[in-house]
């Protein structure tokens, strides 16, 4: 989409005066005009912005929403790869602009990114809790190997720490398909449940791979091994690693989909 240099004044205009924080907000084509229109940051973290939904809607009901807005505050205008999945998401072009208060000689530089199908890799990508996590990679996994989606699970940042939040595994595992086997009979795909670190829950999804962890949906380097796992650790990018006595003494126990049933009995 083209920006005009209306629309641009009146970005920066919104993003200097919510700097340091994420400015965010909409353009939108009514039948009169094409304006931007701010919104409310409803995010406490300055390095992130949630675009207040109610403000959405009051954009919404203007006219049609060309593109979705926000800054990157004394950053520049590449998207994030949370930016990237929302990109995808919303299904509207995304506008980011960069600005700073130290030194504003130049007007503030613009990107603006159209869906494009872009999905995460499964192996090398970044954690982002609820967005690509350990257990979000077993759902793009299953997705992409398998062709079958599974539920997604509200769930809020370091659940595994509050013994009074609902256990992620232990309460959904049966919700999302899987049942419970025998942890001497894995085969590709089969999900192994582990406690890591400090938790008062099974906390952490482990992917079967088996035999040189190579993956059917993207290409992958080799990998030397004959128990090799594919995971997401926090705060860590995903990895495949061999499956040793480390991880067989976190593992709480062993899960399949019942859409694999066929292919263990045969």
């Amino acid at each position: 989409m083209k920006l005009t240099a209306q629309l641009k004044a009146d970005i920066i205009t919104h993003a200097l005066d919510c700097y340091p924080a994420e400015s965010c907000g909409v353009v939108v084509k009514t039948d009169v005009d094409t304006k931007y229109i701010p919104c409310t940051n409803t995010a406490t973290d300055n390095e992130q912005f949630i675009l207040c939904s109610k403000d959405f809607a009051r954009a919404e009901a203007q006219g049609e929403i060309q593109a979705i807005v926000h800054s990157h505050p004394d950053g520049g205008v590449l998207p994030s790869d949370l930016d990237k999945l929302q990109i995808e998401l919303h299904g509207v072009p995304w506008v980011i602009v960069a600005v700073s208060k130290q030194d504003y000689a130049d007007e503030p530089a613009f990107g603006v990114y159209e869906p494009c199908g872009y999905r995460p890799p499964l192996l090398g990508r970044n954690y982002i809790h609820g967005a690509q996590d350990c257990y979000a990679i077993v759902r793009d996994f299953y997705e992409r190997e398998f062709g079958l989606e599974l539920p997604n699970f509200e769930r809020k940042d370091v659940w595994w720490e509050d013994k009074d939040h609902e256990p992620l595994y232990e309460n959904n595992f049966k919700k999302a398909g899987f049942y419970q086997i025998d942890k001497d009979d894995l085969q590709y795909g089969d999900v192994l449940l582990c406690r890591v670190g400090r938790t008062h829950h099974v906390n952490h999804a482990v992917i079967w791979l088996g035999d040189n962890g190579t993956l059917k949906s993207e290409t992958t380097p080799p990998c030397i091994g004959n128990t090799l796992i594919l995971h997401h650790l926090y705060g860590r990018q995903s990895v495949r690693e061999i499956y040793g006595r480390g991880w067989a003494d976190r593992t709480a126990f062993v899960v399949r989909h019942q859409s694999m049933q066929q292919n263990s009995q045969e």
